[in-house]
């Protein structure tokens, strides 16, 4: 073992060493606990000794014979003159009573010469408080203590073994093995075998190993010989698994006072704090032997009765848990109610896979008909509330009827996250209908309480539907829950017309105020479904939308966002009705929240989230960024669809992410999509089929076009109907007219863009309208096409999209050119300033500073070469000609060489010419994706 932090007893045995007389003995004494390195440092004076001239001698305790082999060394030595004699002894506590008389007997008369003795003694050994060890000690001239290393040393000892790792980490294994050397070199011959992790995680993956098989002899040897008081205590403490009490660990132990202190004692004299314990990894290879030497009936007993003494002396219910799961609750009554609680605080602070464990535990201690089962399944669900919806549903499912009331149903049901009652049809009767409300069964709730007419305030649930309880009406909880329940029973049929109508007359009664509000939060959600409901069935124009999405945006915290809340309803109705700045600021702060919580999955959803609604702006460049963030932020599907695979849960993610990838023409993007959805487990749902019939257009050959367009149109009939398809939202029909196009039916196309017109008209989002009546105007021919496209600009005008607005310039001034009408000039100038400004931004998203332009970037070079447009976007966006030869892996020269063929190439006068050249190039190169873009 390297010898470290070592250097000042190493001084102490050379300064001994080196004075010396010319006869005489010197007796140095090293002492520490096991795995401090004392045999180490004894082959470091043995170096030492070698190179200053001396004769070393070595020897070595033998715990089984109980001896020490030194040959003869008092034999007279022939010559006064001859080299110092430096006899090592290491294990002196096991020399044994004839050995430790020869050694007092050779320091007493080491005869002619001189005689440097070290002996080293390990602290702990019940051998060590022997008389003739302790003789020995006394008599020794210097003491070296070998005791554990800082975190200097232990960073060292990782670096000797390739493992450079951060202070934070360092101090990690320090805490673990507190610093003993042994530990830290047991930790890594674990990993010596294992594929290289993160440096992370090293020392998590060393500990869940094996300890090796020289570790835990010698801490059985350590053992041995002690009172079989200490040996129990220290199994006792080692399954106890942490910090416990004195008096816990004795009557576990079944210890009185006295020898539970003396037992502490002489662990701790081997350096192991039973009541700390520390060091940690230490207490893992005591628990390891401990378990493998305990039977089966005791090792149940054991933990059982470790169970009810920590939960008896207060300790942390994750630790009483821990027990209970290991081997069952047994007899304990209250074990189950236990694991309940405990469950749900440990769901509180982020342990999500040991909650649901301890809940699992507990179901198996009651019948399947039992009313306690009930409330166990409504706990586990509301575990699985985000990591596993379809189970969350099931086991809702399994709770309703086992719970005794239709009060106590309707809580469970109301803290079921709101929008999987649009994206599981299939589970809504059976949680809904326990629950006293069935889809023929609206609650018209009245405005403020929320609880409808002869209908009795059902249970309030806190955090944990479990815990829920009968609750008066009329009190704070009974009102907050008659709003959820009629949320949920609103959003569980929103293909069936009628559940619409009363939804605009509903919203006003419970807010009169478009640019206000309730207060309450049970309340909000209730608005964000009703608000919802009437931007889908188009009782709700589009200023109305976003008065209210902006409302309840300031109001809802983005720091509570959830997959499946209100918040999800509220972004894509802010989305289709272009409600800016207030959306773009919330979604910020919920991808900041995401991140801060480590949340991959939602952190894909606001992803997509935002990029639906960059898209619906007109950012195309930011909405196309998003999108890809989104898909390669996570894992390949096809290694764990649990985990990423997108299903008809994640619908506003489906929609969001298909949107953008038809939108922009993003081959990588669709590809990308499709693998996902396709390996997803809600591949033969609604939404997922919908959205993998829009992607695969693309690949279909011209002969299958006719197929492909008539299950497409199926499907989003059958979509809408289920509730799944809003034409503003997801705009198949328009999606459709290009392939009608393609088969020659335009007269079926203008059909679709004409009823795609009148929807948005009566919505009235300028940039949805704009969008259609440009599409319509390439389709048409002669004035008609100049009085759309003349309509599309002059609404477009209204809009913030200006990527729309280019787009309907270029076409209303083209054909303002082609009819020879006067202006056209002057339209297609502006066309070009908005499209220099959008390309601005487009190249700001496809290029990074120092980076060329990312695979599958949409460019339009005309005859410029790939290598020509990667200098001529770096350049539009500011960087220097170094920057740009860095950045492509050439010269400067070459640099200089490409731009001065571009500005022959361009007609443009230098750089101040290029720039806005190839700015107008990458936003005629934005204006050119999309639906029908290609025909302005």
């Amino acid at each position: 073992m390297r010898l470290l932090e070592r250097e000042q007893g190493l001084d102490t045995v050379r300064r001994a060493l080196d004075g010396m007389g010319a006869d005489g003995t010197v007796l140095t004494a090293v002492t520490g606990t096991p795995g401090t390195g004392r045999s180490a440092f004894l082959d470091a004076v043995a170096a030492h000794a070698e190179q200053a001239g001396c004769v070393v001698r070595r020897a070595r305790g033998s715990r089984l014979a109980r001896g020490l082999s030194l040959g003869d060394p008092a034999a007279p030595l022939p010559d006064p003159t001859v080299r110092p004699l430096v006899l090592l002894v290491d294990d002196l506590q096991w020399a044994g009573e004839h050995a430790l008389s020869a050694l007092s007997a050779l320091l007493d008369d080491p005869g002619q010469g001189r005689l440097f003795l070290v002996a080293a003694v390990c602290e702990g050994e019940f051998a060590t408080e022997t008389s003739g060890v302790q003789d020995v000690l006394h008599r020794a001239d210097h003491v070296v203590r070998t005791g554990p290393l800082g975190p200097e040393g232990v960073g060292a000892l990782l670096g000797g073994h390739g493992h450079v790792l951060s202070d934070g980490q360092v101090r990690a294994w320090h805490r673990a093995t507190e610093g003993n050397p042994a530990l830290v070199a047991s930790l890594l011959e674990r990993l010596d075998h294992a594929e290289r992790p993160a440096r992370a995680r090293l020392l998590d993956l060393a500990r869940a190993r094996p300890a090796p098989w020289r570790l835990r002899s010698r801490v059985a040897a350590a053992l041995t010989g002690h009172p079989d008081s200490v040996g129990r205590l220290a199994a006792c403490a080692a399954l106890l698994g942490g910090r416990a009490q004195t008096h816990v660990l004795a009557r576990l132990a079944e210890l009185d006072p006295g020898e539970a202190d003396r037992a502490a004692g002489a662990l701790a004299s081997l350096g192991w704090a039973a009541d700390r314990w520390t060091p940690p990894v230490l207490w893992d290879c005591v628990r390891e032997a401990a378990e493998e030497g305990v039977g089966l009936t005791d090792r149940v007993r054991l933990h059982r009765r470790a169970a009810e003494l920590l939960y008896v002396a207060g300790e942390p219910a994750e630790r009483v848990v821990r027990h209970v799961m290991e081997v069952g609750p047994g007899d304990w009554t209250g074990a189950a109610g236990l694991l309940r609680d405990t469950a749900c605080e440990l769901w509180r602070l982020g342990d999500d896979a040991l909650a649901v464990r301890g809940l699992r535990r507990a179901l198996r201690e009651f019948p399947p008909d039992s009313p306690r089962r009930g409330d166990l399944l409504t706990a586990l669900a509301d575990v699985e509330r985000e990591a596993d919806t379809s189970a969350m549903l099931r086991h809702v499912g399994q709770a309703l009827p086992l719970l005794g009331t239709v009060e106590e149903r309707a809580a469970v049901v109301s803290c079921v996250p709101l929008t999987l009652f649009l994206s599981a049809p299939h589970a809504v009767p059976e949680l809904l209908e326990p629950a006293g409300a069935g889809h023929e069964r609206r609650i018209p709730a009245a405005a403020g309480t929320g609880v409808g007419a002869g209908e009795q305030a059902p249970a309030a649930a806190g955090k944990g539907a479990g815990t829920a309880a009968a609750t008066a009406p009329g009190t704070p909880r009974a009102r907050h829950l008659g709003p959820r329940l009629e949320a949920r029973v609103r959003l569980a049929g929103p293909g069936d017309p009628a559940a619409h109508d009363d939804a605009a007359e509903r919203l006003r009664s419970l807010a009169p105020d478009p640019d206000a509000g309730p207060d309450e939060a049970a309340l909000r959600e209730l608005t964000a479904v009703l608000v919802f409901a009437g931007t889908h069935s188009g009782r709700l124009r589009s200023d109305e939308v976003a008065r209210r999405t902006r409302w309840l945006l300031e109001h809802e915290p983005a720091s509570a966002v959830s997959r499946y809340a209100a918040c999800a309803l509220t972004i894509a109705c802010a989305a289709v009705a272009e409600t800016g700045e207030p959306a773009d600021c919330w979604l910020d702060m919920a991808l900041e929240t995401a991140r801060g919580r480590g949340d991959r999955r939602l952190r894909t959803a606001v992803l997509s989230w935002r990029a639906l609604t960059a898209l619906h702006a007109g950012r195309s460049a930011d909405a196309r960024a998003d999108a890809r963030r989104a898909c390669a932020a996570s894992r390949d599907p096809g290694q764990d669809p649990s985990v990423d695979a997108l299903e008809d849960h994640d619908w506003l993610s489906v929609l969001g992410l298909t949107s953008v990838a038809v939108e922009t023409g993003d081959a990588w993007l669709a590809e990308r999509l499709r693998d996902r959805l396709v390996q997803g487990p809600g591949a033969g749902q609604p939404v997922c089929r919908l959205a993998l019939r829009v992607l695969r257009i693309p690949l279909t050959p011209e002969r299958e076009l006719p197929v492909v367009l008539a299950d497409l149109q199926d499907a989003a009939r059958r979509a809408e109907a289920a509730g799944w398809c809003n034409p503003v939202l997801f705009p198949v029909d328009l999606w459709c007219v290009p392939l009608l196009l393609r088969l020659g039916d335009p007269e079926a196309a203008l059909r679709l863009l004409a009823d795609a017109c009148d929807r948005a008209r009566r919505f009235g989002a300028p940039g949805a309208l704009g969008r259609i009546l440009r599409m319509w105007g390439t389709v048409v021919r002669g004035r008609y096409a100049l009085s759309l496209l003349s309509e599309s600009v002059a609404v477009l005008r209204t809009s913030r999209n200006q990527l729309e607005l280019g787009r309907s310039l270029t076409a209303y001034g083209n054909r303002m050119r082609a009819a020879g009408r006067p202006g056209a000039d002057e339209v297609l100038a502006e066309a070009d300033r908005i499209a220099e400004a959008t390309g601005e931004a487009v190249l700001g998203r496809w290029t990074e500073v120092r980076q060329p332009l990312p695979p599958g970037a949409p460019v339009a070079c005309g005859n410029l070469s790939d290598t020509e447009w990667r200098v001529a976007s770096l350049v539009a966006l500011g960087h220097t000609n170094q920057d740009a030869a860095d950045a492509l892996g050439v010269t400067r020269r070459a640099v200089e060489k490409i731009l001065t063929r571009l500005y022959q190439r361009l007609e443009v006068d230098g750089r101040s010419g290029l720039v806005p050249a190839v700015r107008r190039m990458a936003g005629r190169a934005a204006f050119g994706t999309g639906v029908l873009a290609d025909r302005l």
